[in-house]
């Protein structure tokens, strides 16, 4: 527990001054959030923390190190009165050498000060401060995440300490597999020293090591070297695999042979890449089924590892192979746990829309130090720089109450034609953010870590004369046109459906549905009232109902769309959301206490290995229409299923139609079984259009329905 107050002038005066007295101060837990704390809860700081602490100085050589390892966001430290330091970017370890500063105290009784700041990012032209969407976009908790939101403490070494560390995989094979060191030093005086690394494989045998001897300079050191190790066990997603583990340390040995300091990890050893939205892993290709993770709260240190481990394998249970990290870095439990799971990593760095021209120092920075966090696991396969960079690129509809003027929608909700212009202008005209921000972030990300594909932005319009790449933020059927437009739009646009990562629909918790006044989840009401307005439905549950079996369908038809472009050109997909982040409800497949919702059954359906699935039918058809139907199957299997036998059956009342195909199935492949066709018959009534595929141990089933109505003529002629 620390002692807190919200700074004010007399603070910015004497807050640092060990003699202050802090004892009838608040207090606030740390690791910890200000604002989870009653005194706290509505201010956006700076808070000044303070805290006595009885620490016995060692004796020379040793070395004491303040150590903190998460900020939000920016923070001066000062120790017994001494100014240390500063600390930038809410994820990145700080590491400062308080040894002389402890060394003056006349007792073992310290006073530790830290200012923290978390203000508001503002707009694009002024904002500096890499939050991502711990602050920004249109989802972005409410309220301030300011505090020590990760442990902090005191470490010892000898007279050369670790100021950074680096462990990447640059190769992996079933013969071999090669990791690269790279280490910051700081020496307090010229010497000899020694390296010693040493890798232990997944049963506890040393499979690999060696020592190396480097000459330091007094200051800054650097270093990089490689560890070959021999047979490797390959490290798989869960749907190809399994995920060995190594543990790899770094011993620095003083120039009498003593320890100086250590760093440990524990890694995977694989090879992938992403290049073209062609996801391989160890040489072979993986069609990519993924989901967005995304700030469940601003307070990051309440996501219990407990809460994390069931959130993955939640994911792992929908047959997913990829989580996104959306716009934010998170807890470490999730990397670990990804790694343990199988799970694939799309990580985003902390850039959510636009940044100010003076950001591009401090997005530099913010790179490296994201791969000296990260790069170690074998599960963050993509790096991301940039999300959102100019705005969505097609525009939300507009709620009738939120419309005025030119921004006046119709009775839909639908934007103006003005606004699209608008919205696509700023994918397709140069921009700081765009041109030249994004190519900076990228090449200092590749810079850093050659082994993995970094996209330059996300949700931008792939053109024609732009090569970094960029997955599809469409949201058909939510903030445009309808679900059943996306086969057509990627027909027309095959570039689009690279890679889809923005797409999903909002639905209602019923218990959270108000009669009188409705409890809307954030920013999404003229989505709400364009595709399900209230004003529709009977009552509140049967609204609440509706949005669930909506969200169901759009995820079910976008996915087996993907699906049936696999590799032609679709690489894979990202649903937007794992978990709603408000108990009203939201976009996830998952409820804020994690109850699944109808979404998660569609998503699991949608994402088995073998599925066989058909054009999506018409809502209505009327009796003597021709209809026909390609079916096709999708297998992720890397292995041939032989004398598969596909069945299609269409239904209505005591009318019925098949077709039957055999044959083999292709591994990782989609392939077209066949095409059902036939006349509506003359009944009223629900059709229906059963699949069936069966194949040694694998099945898969799917159904389809329409509404059979009569005839135009005769509705005409009735008076209908």
């Amino acid at each position: 527990m620390w002692a807190a107050a919200v700074v004010d002038q007399e603070l910015i005066r004497t807050g640092a001054d060990p003699d202050l007295d802090h004892t009838g101060w608040p207090t606030v837990h740390v690791p910890g959030h200000w604002g989870q704390t009653e005194p706290f809860a509505d201010t956006d700081g700076p808070v000044l923390f303070r805290r006595t602490f009885t620490y016995d100085v060692a004796p020379e050589p040793t070395r004491t190190w303040l150590c903190l390892d998460g900020v939000i966001a920016q923070s001066d430290v000062w120790l017994n009165g001494d100014y240390v330091g500063s600390t930038n970017g809410y994820f990145v370890p700080h590491r400062f050498d308080v040894t002389e500063v402890l060394s003056k105290a006349t007792t073992n009784e310290h006073v530790i000060s830290i200012e923290v700041t978390a203000s508001e990012q503002g707009d694009g032209r002024t904002k500096k401060s890499f939050t991502g969407s711990l602050q920004a976009g249109p989802l972005a908790p409410d309220g301030c995440p300011g505090g020590i939101w990760a442990p902090i403490r005191l470490e010892e070494s000898g007279p050369v300490g670790i100021q950074h560390a680096r462990l990447l995989c640059t190769e992996a094979n079933p013969t071999n597999a090669v990791l690269k060191h790279r280490v910051v030093l700081d020496a307090t005086d010229a010497s000899e020293i020694e390296i010693v690394t040493s890798v232990t494989g997944p049963y506890g045998k040393a499979v690999a090591g060696g020592v190396e001897t480097f000459e330091v300079a007094q200051g800054e050191n650097r270093f990089e070297w490689t560890t070959s190790i021999d047979a490797p066990e390959l490290w798989w997603p869960a749907t190809r695999g399994d995920q060995p583990l190594y543990d790899v340390s770094i011993l620095v040995r003083d120039a009498e042979g003593s320890r100086s300091d250590r760093r440990e990890w524990r890694t995977g050893l694989r090879r992938v890449n992403a290049d073209g939205f062609t996801w391989r892993v160890n040489g072979e290709r993986l069609f990519a089924k993924g989901i967005s993770i995304g700030p469940q709260s601003r307070f990051l240190a309440s996501f219990s590892p407990e809460r994390i481990a069931e959130d993955l394998q939640a994911v792992r249970a929908a047959g997913l192979d990829l989580i996104r990290v959306h716009g934010h870095i998170a807890p470490p439990a999730l990397y670990e746990e990804a790694d343990r799971l199988g799970l694939l990593i799309w990580q985003d760095l902390p850039l959510v829309g636009g940044y100010a021209i003076t950001s591009r120092r401090t997005a530099r920075a913010t790179a490296r130090e994201a791969v000296d966090l990260l790069g170690h696991h074998p599960s963050v396969a993509v790096w991301c720089a940039h999300d959102e960079p100019n705005g969505q690129p097609l525009p939300e509809p507009v709620a009738p109450d939120e419309a005025d003027g030119d921004n006046a929608a119709s009775d839909v909700g639908l934007s103006p034609l003005p606004s699209l212009g608008r919205s696509l202008g700023r994918h397709i005209l140069p921009s700081w953010n765009r041109s030249v921000l994004d190519p900076i972030i990228r090449r200092e990300l590749r810079s850093a870590d050659s082994t993995r594909t970094v996209i330059a932005r996300s949700g931008s319009l792939p053109m024609l004369t732009d090569t970094s790449g960029s997955d599809a933020h469409l949201w058909l059927g939510w903030h445009n046109g309808t679900p059943e437009d996306l086969a057509e739009v990627l027909r027309s646009w095959p570039r689009l459906g690279g890679f889809l990562g923005g797409f999903g629909a909002q639905s209602v918790t019923e218990q959270w549905w108000d009669e009188d006044e409705p409890t809307w989840p954030r920013s999404q009401a003229g989505a709400f009232e364009r595709y399900l307005p209230r004003r529709a439905y009977a009552d509140g549950m049967a609204w609440a109902f509706a949005t669930r079996a909506y969200q169901s369908d759009l995820i079910r038809r976008h996915i087996e769309t993907l699906r049936r472009l696999k590799y032609r050109p679709t690489g894979g997909f990202c649903l937007v959301a794992l978990a709603d982040a408000e108990p009203e409800g939201g976009f996830g497949v998952l409820e804020f206490d994690r109850t699944p919702k109808p979404a998660f059954s569609a998503l699991t359906d949608a994402c088995r290995p073998v599925i066989v699935v058909t054009d999506v039918p018409p809502h209505i058809t009327s009796a003597g229409e021709q209809l026909s139907f390609d079916v096709h199957t999708v297998s992720d299997l890397p292995a041939e299923l032989t004398d598969a036998t596909v069945t299609a059956i269409a239904r209505c009342g005591t009318w019925s139609t098949s077709k039957t195909w055999r044959g083999n199935l292709p591994a990782d492949t989609c392939q077209l079984a066949g095409t059902l066709s036939f006349e509506v018959p003359p009944l009223n009534g629900l059709l229906t259009i059963d699949l069936e595929l069966r194949a040694a141990e694998w099945s898969a089933t799917n159904r389809y329905q329409t509404v059979v109505i009569p005839p135009a003529e005769t509705l005409k002629r009735t008076g209908v």
